[in-house]
């Protein structure tokens, strides 16, 4: 590795220099605008598709998520991650892959623990995926990573004897030290070629884990409820079953969803009345009561601005087409 490099990625950095200084924490205003420790993407990258950072040293990283996915690459010492209560170490050469539904913390590393962040975006990962979706080791990982639903997941490869990854990881931090016109299509290819790598000697492979993150347990408790409860759906039997205020519930829908309880459960009894209009023959009414509406005209006006025709007309178009729903 080029010795300039080495020395820009163990300077201190300006977060360490502030810890030393006499700061006591991580501050989390540096890592996110939001309430919940999630470190932003936006925040980090600047306008880039992929880059690293020094993972700082001399404090202890509390849990947080992200929003991207990203891996650690131990350039020397070591780093000891904490996921799902279990203390995950990564000695030098090794490396730790974390998909965006995770969460950890990082305990306090010394000035000789060099770990690199590799942080990339979701745009820079579909690209790459197109180069890899057949890697047995890595498709799979990359495919649940942009699953909303996903749950937390990790790879740990012990790569620290593996020369051919080790050099191919110098390469990747030297292009993204010192950048050059055609960036992005040469960190695509190193990208790629680190997975095909991993894939090639999948023995280095130690560890892979999932651990549904509370986030993810959250979307599926409250989509099962809906799915379940359409009927007679209610924000407050569904704060009481999940533990939840109802008014914080209601913008932690908003939040999670983008869109409100009240939304989630029309689109839900929509899309059922839909399904039955095609598959049975319930009489319009039957189904409008089925799907929890007693009025009859409000539902038509949902009905319509959702599928752009009337119950009625919509099951004869589909009747017509051997029940697959007209086109639009």
């Amino acid at each position: 590795m080029d010795t300039e490099v080495i020395e820009r990625l163990t300077a201190l950095s300006a977060e360490e220099a502030r810890i030393l200084g006499g700061q006591t924490a991580i501050r989390k205003d540096d890592y996110t605008p939001g309430k919940e420790f999630i470190v932003n993407s936006k925040k980090l990258l600047g306008g880039r598709q992929v880059d690293m950072r020094l993972h700082t040293r001399f404090a202890d990283f509390p849990e947080h998520g992200h929003d991207y996915m990203e891996f650690m690459y131990v350039y020397a010492g070591s780093v000891t991650h904490v996921i799902g209560g279990e203390k995950v170490r990564l000695s030098g050469g090794d490396i730790l892959f974390l998909n965006k539904h995770i969460r950890h913390g990082v305990l306090r590393a010394e000035r000789e623990d060099i770990g690199i962040n590799f942080i990339l975006s979701d745009a820079f990962l579909k690209y790459v995926f197109g180069n890899v979706q057949h890697n047995p080791v890595m498709s799979e990982f990359l495919s649940r990573n942009f699953d909303p639903d996903g749950e937390g997941e990790y790879l740990f490869f012990r790569t620290g004897n593996t020369f051919p990854v080790r050099n191919l990881l110098d390469n990747l931090i030297y292009a993204l030290a010192q950048p050059q016109g055609e960036d992005d299509a040469i960190l695509a290819q190193l990208v790629s070629l680190l997975f095909s790598y991993l894939a090639r000697y999948r023995e280095t492979l130690v560890n892979g884990s999932k651990i549904a993150s509370p986030e993810a347990e959250f979307r599926r408790s409250v989509a099962a409820y809906v799915r379940s409860r359409y009927p007679q759906a209610h924000l407050a039997d569904l704060a009481a079953l999940i533990g939840y205020d109802p008014a914080y519930l209601s913008g932690k829908i908003r939040r999670t969803f983008g869109k409100t309880f009240q939304t989630l459960v029309q689109e839900e009894r929509l899309a059922v009345a839909e399904r039955l209009l095609r598959t049975t023959d319930l009489r319009v009414e039957e189904i409008v009561r089925s799907v929890g509406y007693e009025n009859q005209t409000h539902f038509h006006a949902l009905f319509r601005r959702a599928y752009g025709d009337t119950p009625h007309r919509y099951r004869l178009a589909a009747k017509a087409a051997g029940g697959v729903p007209p086109a639009p």
